[in-house]
C-alpha cells in the first residue's frame, strides 16, 4: 500500500465529509478502492488525526493486548472494524495474531527478544563470579559455596597427585 501524507488523507476525509460518497472520492483522488477512504474517515472519526498519521516507530503490541483481540475477534467482531477501534495500522496484523494463536497458543502472541544476544567472555564472567561469591560472605548460600569450593581445590590436588603418581608408574616401566 502506497505511504500518504497526513495532509492528503485530511484532504481526502474533507472532500468526503462534505457530502460526497466513498467511491465518488476515491475517484477524486485517484485512490485504487473506496475502502482505504472509508478506513481513513473510521479511523479519524474513531481516533482524531492520530489515527491517520504515519507511525514513526513499530508499535509492540503485549501479549494482554493480542488476546483481548483475539477473543473479541472469535466473538464475531470483523477484521476492520476491530482495528480500527485498536488504532492499528492494518488489520492484517489481527490476522496473524490469531492464525499464531490458533497453531501455538498463547506462545505465538508472546513478544519474542529481538536482536542479537550480547556476546561475553565466559572466562572473565566466570572469575567474576568467583570473586564476588568468595569475597562477600552475608548468605548462608555463601558459606556452602565455600565449603564446595575447598572441596573442588582438595579434590584438584588429588587428582594431580593420581595422575603424577601414574606418571612415575609409567616411567618405571618405560625404565625396565
Amino acid at each position: 500500500m502506497a505511504k500518504y501524507t497526513t495532509d492528503f488523507k485530511l484532504s481526502v476525509i474533507a472532500y468526503y465529509l462534505n457530502g460526497h460518497s466513498y467511491k465518488q472520492t476515491a475517484k477524486q483522488f485517484n485512490l485504487s478502492t473506496d475502502s482505504i477512504v472509508e478506513q481513513w474517515v473510521k479511523l479519524y472519526q474513531t481516533h482524531g488525526i492520530d489515527g491517520i498519521q504515519r507511525r514513526s516507530t513499530k508499535a509492540v503490541y503485549d501479549t494482554d493486548f493480542k488476546l483481548n483481540a483475539i477473543k473479541q475477534l472469535q466473538h464475531g467482531k470483523s477484521l476492520t472494524k476491530l482495528a480500527i477501534e485498536l488504532n492499528l495500522p492494518q488489520p492484517d496484523l489481527l490476522s496473524n495474531w490469531l492464525k499464531l494463536y490458533q497453531s501455538f497458543g498463547i506462545m505465538g502472541v508472546t513478544p519474542k527478544p529481538k536482536g542479537r544476544k550480547a556476546v561475553s567472555n565466559k572466562h572473565n564472567a566466570n572469575q567474576n563470579k568467583l570473586t564476588n561469591k568468595t569475597t562477600s560472605k552475608t548468605k548462608p548460600q555463601d558459606d556452602d559455596y565455600a565449603k564446595l569450593l575447598k572441596r573442588l581445590a582438595y579434590l584438584e590436588a588429588e587428582n594431580d597427585h593420581l595422575k603424577k603418581l601414574d606418571a612415575l608408574i609409567r616411567q618405571k616401566e618405560q625404565n625396565k
